[in-house]
């Protein structure tokens, strides 16, 4: 997939989230929207136009990451404008 128009194809790293027990039920279907405001990604791929030539890790907006499925898969993509931290391997 070759992103285009500004764009970055990333990959959402997957926190672990601890279960809490709580003493009151909710429904089933009940979601909590606790939404960090930052997420850590990890850019695969970006627009020949971007100013980003970085292949690695970087924190993004979160609610800017759009979810897009094609033939069955499914990929993320961010606007580049939306990093920003470029995140170095130690």
């Amino acid at each position: 997939m070759k992103p285009v128009n500004r764009h970055l194809l990333v990959e959402v790293e997957v926190e672990q989230v601890e279960e809490i027990q709580s003493s009151f039920l909710l429904p089933e279907n009940y979601r909590t929207k606790d939404i960090q405001r930052y997420s850590i990604v990890t850019i695969k791929n970006y627009a020949d136009d971007c100013k980003i030539n970085h292949l690695g890790r970087c924190v993004v907006e979160t609610t800017m990451i759009e979810d897009i499925s094609v033939d069955g898969e499914t990929y993320q993509i961010i606007p580049e404008n939306y990093v920003v931290l470029l995140l170095e391997d130690k």
